[in-house]
This record gives C-alpha cells, sequence and structure tokens, in this order.
C-alpha cells in the first residue's frame, strides 16, 4: 500500500520543554488511505507453558553467545515479571511488583568498561521506572541495577541507544497522553538519570503532550524514530532526540482515515540487508507490518486462536504474541518461516533477522560542543547565520557576526557574550571581507547581509568593540541602484536568502545574493566617499531554491547550495561563463536534505568545503583538493558535564582557520543552533553553538 497525503491538519499542543501555558503550533501531515493489503490467516508454532490472570507487554533478549538460551520477558501487571526461554519454557518469576511494560537494550557501558545488557521495567504502581542488569548462567539471572523515581505513573516505557556513542535514553508513556525522556548513564554499577536536581531527583530532558491515551511506544535506534501509539487515533513519529520538538508525523491513523483499529503494541522487526519492519499489535485488526523505510503497510496477520493481540515482542526466530482473551492467557509465537508464507510478505519474505545488538553506527564523528552564544532576542525560527571577524592586533577578541532574521544583527565575542545587537531589518545571511580599501588608502572589514524585509543588500563596517565604540557600523549604499526608502542596494531578486562575499585578487570586493527562485545576483561593490555604490556584473541560477553559499577567494570559486539538490561550483570572475557544475549531490546517506549552510576550513595542510546536511543534523565534509572526495561527517553534541546541548537542524555555518590564541589555536567551527536547550533542557530561543577545531579534526581522522 502506498499512503497518500489524506490532509494536513493543525495540532495545538503543549510540547516538551513548554510552561503549561505556553502552545506551539505543529503542522502534522496525516498520512492514510484504504488499505490494499489483504489480511491473512496464519497459526502459531509454539506457546509458553504457563499462564497468567494479565498477561501484558513483552521484550525478548538475544543471547549472543547461545541464542538458544535468549530469554522472553513478560509483565503480568499485578502479578510481577514472568521469564520464558526460545520454547516458551518458564524459567523464572519476579513476584512482588506491579509491572506492565518492559524493553531491552544491549552493552549498555560504564566509564570504567563494564558493559550490562539492560532491562527496563514500568513499575506504575512505584510512579517508577526499576532496571535489571541480563544474565544467562545455567539459567536466567536478573540483578536489580538501580530505580528511575518519576512524577508520573507509566504504562509502557522505551529504551533508545545511541548507535554511535552509546547514550542511552529512556521514554516512558502515560494513560493520560504523557511522554517523558529521561537521559541515563551506567555509573557505579547503577542506572541513574545524567540530570538531577539538588535533592537528587531525575530531572526530566524531555516532555510530550501526545494526545489521548498512550498504549506503547518503541525507537529505532538506526533511523532515531520515536513511535508512541496514541491508542484510538493513530501511531506517531517523532524524532528521539530531546531537542527535536518539530518533527510529529504519524504513521497510519484509526479507520476510517487510516487502517487501524484500536492500537495495543509496538515492536520493531530488523534485518541484517538493512530492511525491516514496524510491528503493530492491534486489538481489532491483529498483526500489522509497516516498512521502517517508508511505513508503508505490508502485511495484515490474524492469527488463529487469537482473538486481540494485546501485547508483542520481535525474537530472533518469530513474533511472540500475546493471547490475552484466551480462557487461559499466554503468549503464542508465529515463526518466520510461517509468516513468510504469507501472499504479502512471499516477496520481500523475511530472513537474516538482525539483533538489536547490532545495529550499525551512523559513521558521524561526534564532536562535544565547547561553547555557545548567548540566545537570540526572538523566538521561534530566528538565529541563522553566523559570520567571524579576526581581530589581527589581538586575535582573542576577534568577533561572531551573526544573524537574527526577525530583527537584525548580533555582534560576539568568542565566549559567547553578546556585545551588540542592532536591531533592524531582517537579515538572513550574513559574510565578512577583512579587509576593504576607502577612498584614503585607509583599511576596514566590510560586511553584507540580505535584508528580506527590504528585499536588499545592507552594508556594515565591523569593528574592534570597545567600551566606547561598537563593533557593528551602518554604512549607506549610495548611487542609482540604492533603494528609495533605506541606504541599502536593492536587489532584483523576487526574494532575498542566501549570501556570501568574494574579494578578487586586485582587491575588488563582490556580493552573491541568491533568491528563493534559484537565481542569483553578483554584485561588484565601489567604495566611495558618500559610502557604497553596487551595480549587477552578472546572474546565475539554479532550477531550485538555494541558500548557502561560500567564495574560495583562492581560486575564485562560489559554492553555491541547491538545497534539495546538491551544491554547484561556478566561477566567481564576472567575466566568467554563467554555467555551473555540480560537485556533491544530496544523496540521503552523506548529504541529506536540506543543504543548507556552506563553508570552507583551509589551514594550508587539510582543505574542507563543509556543508550542513539538515535533515540528519550533521556537517558533511569534502576534500577541495581532492575533486570534492567525501572526507566523513560530523555532529556537535551535548556536553551534560558543562551545560552544553548540541546542534541540530542547523542554518549557517562558518569555519575559522586562523588561530585566536590559546582558546582555539587552529581555529574553530560557528553552526546554527535550531533547538536550544538550557542546562536543564528547559527550551530557550535559538542561538549558535562552537565546535574546537582540534576536536572536529580528531574526530574526523578516527
Amino acid at each position: 500500500m502506498r499512503h497518500s497525503l489524506l490532509s494536513s491538519i493543525i495540532i495545538a499542543s503543549l510540547l516538551s520543554g513548554c510552561d503549561s501555558d505556553d502552545t506551539k503550533t505543529v503542522y502534522v501531515e496525516v498520512q492514510s488511505a484504504t488499505s490494499e493489503v489483504e489480511a491473512e490467516q496464519l497459526t502459531t508454532s509454539a506457546t509458553t507453558d504457563t499462564s497468567y490472570e494479565d498477561i501484558g507487554d513483552a521484550a525478548y533478549w538475544i543471547n549472543s553467545a547461545s541464542r538458544e538460551n535468549s530469554l522472553l520477558f513478560v509483565t503480568l501487571e499485578a502479578e510481577g515479571l514472568a521469564v520464558y526461554n526460545p520454547l516458551g519454557k518458564q524459567l523464572d518469576r519476579l513476584e512482588g511488583l506491579e509491572v506492565t511494560g518492559a524493553d531491552v537494550r544491549y552493552g549498555i557501558n560504564a566509564d570504567n568498561g563494564e558493559a550490562v545488557d539492560l532491562l527496563a521495567l514500568a513499575l506504575p504502581d512505584d510512579n517508577s521506572i526499576g532496571f535489571y542488569s541480563i544474565g544467562y548462567y545455567d539459567g536466567a539471572v536478573l540483578e536489580e541495577i538501580g530505580t528511575l523515581n518519576t512524577e508520573y505513573s507509566m504504562e509502557g516505557v522505551c529504551l533508545h541507544k545511541n548507535t554511535t556513542n552509546g547514550e542511552l535514553l529512556l521514554t516512558g508513556v502515560t494513560e493520560d497522553g504523557v511522554a517523558v525522556q529521561y537521559k541515563l548513564k551506567y555509573d557505579a554499577g547503577e542506572i541513574k538519570s545524567v540530570l538531577t536536581d539538588n535533592s537528587g531527583a531525575p530531572i526530566a530532558v524531555r516532555e510530550l503532550e501526545v494526545g489521548g491515551e498512550l498504549s506503547a511506544c518503541i525507537v529505532d535506534d538506526e533511523t532515531t524514530t520515536l513511535y508512541i501509539a496514541e491508542q484510538d487515533v493513530g501511531i506517531w513519529a517523532y524524532g528521539v532526540n530531546p531537542e527535536d520538538i518539530n518533527s510529529r508525523r504519524m504513521v497510519d491513523s484509526i479507520e476510517p482515515l487510516g487502517n487501524l483499529q484500536e492500537i495495543e503494541a509496538l515492536d520493531l522487526l530488523y534485518m541484517s540487508d538493512g530492511n525491516g519492519y514496524l510491528v503493530v499489535g492491534d486489538e481489532g485488526k491483529g498483526m500489522m507490518l509497516y516498512s521502517r523505510d517508508d511505513w508503508q503497510l505490508r502485511a495484515n496477520i490474524y492469527l488463529d486462536g487469537v482473538d486481540e493481540i494485546k501485547s508483542l515482542a520481535v525474537a530472533d526466530d518469530g513474533i511472540w504474541v500475546a493471547n490475552s482473551e484466551a480462557d487461559e492467557p499466554v503468549y503464542g509465537k508465529l515463526s518466520y518461516q510461517t509468516l513468510n508464507e504469507a501472499n504479502s510478505i512471499r516477496d520481500t519474505p523475511i530472513s537474516q533477522v538482525l539483533s538489536p545488538a547490532n545495529l550499525s553506527s551512523t559513521g558521524v564523528a561526534l564532536v562535544k560542543v565547547v561553547g555557545e552564544t548567548a540566545p537570540v532576542d526572538d523566538d521561534g525560527d530566528a538565529a541563522d547565520d553566523p559570520a567571524f571577524w579576526l581581530n589581527e592586533s589581538s586575535p582573542e577578541n576577534s568577533l561572531i557576526i551573526a544573524t537574527n532574521k526577525q530583527g537584525g544583527l548580533m555582534a560576539y565575542d568568542l565566549n559567547g557574550t553578546e556585545l551588540q545587537y542592532l536591531n533592524e531589518g531582517e537579515p538572513n545571511n550574513v559574510d565578512i571581507i577583512q579587509s576593504v580599501s576607502d577612498t584614503d588608502g585607509d583599511s576596514f572589514a566590510l560586511a553584507a547581509a540580505s535584508n528580506r524585509e527590504f528585499n536588499t543588500i545592507a552594508l556594515y563596517k565591523i569593528q574592534e568593540a570597545t567600551e566606547s565604540q561598537n563593533p557593528i557600523v551602518k554604512l549607506d549604499a549610495v548611487g542609482e541602484n540604492a533603494h528609495e526608502e533605506v541606504a541599502q542596494l536593492a536587489s532584483e531578486l523576487n526574494e532575498v536568502y542566501g549570501l556570501c562575499t568574494y574579494q578578487s585578487s586586485d582587491g575588488t570586493p563582490y556580493v552573491f545574493i541568491n533568491g528563493k527562485s534559484g537565481d542569483i545576483e553578483q554584485w561588484r561593490l565601489t567604495v566611495q566617499e558618500s559610502g557604497i555604490a553596487g551595480n549587477i556584473v552578472r546572474r546565475l541560477k539554479v532550477d531550485s531554491q538555494p541558500e548557502g553559499c561560500v567564495v574560495d577567494d583562492s581560486t575564485a570559486t562560489l559554492y553555491v547550495g541547491e538545497e534539495d539538490v546538491g551544491v554547484w561550483k561556478f566561477s566567481a570572475d564576472e567575466s566568467a561563463a554563467t554555467d555551473g557544475e555540480m560537485i556533491i549531490e544530496v544523496d540521503g546517506e552523506q548529504l541529506v536534505a536540506d543543504a543548507e549552510g556552506i563553508t570552507i576550513y583551509n589551514n594550508g595542510t587539510v582543505n574542507y568545503l563543509i556543508v550542513s546536511s539538515q535533515g540528519n543534523h550533521t556537517y558533511a565534509v569534502y576534500n577541495i583538493d581532492e575533486s570534492y572526495q567525501y572526507v566523513g561527517s560530523f555532529a556537535l553534541v551535548t556536553d551534560d558535564v558543562n551545560g552544553l546541548d548540541g546542534a541540530s537542524e542547523t542554518d549557517g555555518i562558518h569555519a575559522v582557520s586562523a588561530s585566536t590564541g590559546d582558546v582555539f589555536p587552529n581555529g574553530f567551527f560557528i553552526a546554527q543552533d535550531g533547538f536550544n536547550v538550557d542546562a536543564g533542557y528547559e527550551y530557550e530561543n535559538q542561538n549558535f553553538k562552537i565546535g574546537d577545531w582540534n576536536d572536529i579534526q580528531l574526530a574526523l581522522e578516527k
């Protein structure tokens, strides 16, 4: 079945980090269509040998050393937890607890090198989550290794282990529509919350007001997707990252808009070829299998003797399903051999099921943020593009110049302290030419910004910040191309957007400015006594919306990012041809749309073109000297110890190769952060994050 876009709806909901009286408007794609998949009837091949009055959630642990000694954990609500072997024989029982939710993750590492496979259990009567290490030594061994006490009675629980850095995240869901996340660590033999208050109580890093009654959750660690089942509405997909507040989507919904009736359970089936399924247990529709990559419904399975599916657990040899409506409730296993007999599965049979312990890492180099700027004054999508001014006489007093596209330009010192906010216009992108000569032969630093308020190029002088002078000084545009209302250069584009500067070998300054239509103007600037005049000397074009651009002055090469397509290369010479060359394509892996900010890092040893890969929150690095060969990707990640969050959904970036003294002897990297939180994971206005280039280079070389 191929989903069709049925409608777009606006949901005003309380999201992570909002106070109770704050609302955010979230645009949600609801995808549904009449199913083209016929329901099929299959039979289970094994059942558990014991029955309980209440059986609920389940989780399966694959024993990597001996798969025949793997374990099925079944929650029994007031009767605790039952543990079974792969044949359904009960091995153990945990009593004295109300247990409703369960999930497993593998290889949770402590700083001392110790590692455990982890079972998390939702204990709603105690408003807590219990943690147990899993072992098998002539039988099942569960050792309690921590308890997370919360303010919520959580019915379901799901874990997420970052496949690159091993960070552990827990999401708990409640029956009254709330999902809460905690960052966890394994320390001194105990699972603990990374963030705690003064009394030692855990602090949640994200809270989602999903909607109505929540029945289950699961996380796809490879795609970092959090799935939450809203029982009578549909299956929601979120980015699992606590900072990701914008990516709520619906996988499928309840009839008549979708294919579901009453969602009870979720799990994931991974295959070694990278494919797999989101497996859904529906009380009325049976077992539904959706492709992990595109959420297309692939199979609808009913099981003989199973009237209602209340929960399920994916194993390496089949799927265990709760037959909770039987006279004696048990779990039954649908083998993959039987499942592959279904007509809807035959073309893409399930083979070589991959243990979640062996999920591939993203291959992204992780670099901890070392600094950040103060948040911008405006909320929402405001911060956009950074630039850098080198104070040649005092490098440690250099400046970051950046845009708030809702209100003006900011100047920050290298500690991120705001030194000036020039509140005017709607500057989207900004760039700086370090040294331009005036009519007296003196030099100054010239900044240009695309001003979306007046569809102009605004010009500024950048100077050292002192007690008596501001670092950003407005300059007037003069001549026939000056705007009638403001002293700025009037663009002929339909809507100005991205911008970058260029200085030719003879010292002539230029500005390239692009518009959402794909058109690009090249302006030659002329410094006069009364101000700066400008003329359009060339026009370029790409087929769809560009934004980020940068010029390599040493080779007179302009690089332009076409957001959904890739990176183009043009000559920056005003007399050159206007045709471009596509050098880097958006491929969904190394470069994931949108291709946003573009910058160059060249220290004489390495010469890199860096592109903001907004779709996967990374920065793709290409070697200019080796025909733009892909070097690798890095991400700016959280440093919880120092209260610094990572960077995500980045627009503008800027790399600095100059030394700024002892703090950044080999330069640094600046990135706009689309989702900014404070040390307690409370949302703040957007800002800019800083990474040390030494850290970036080391991470790329590993």
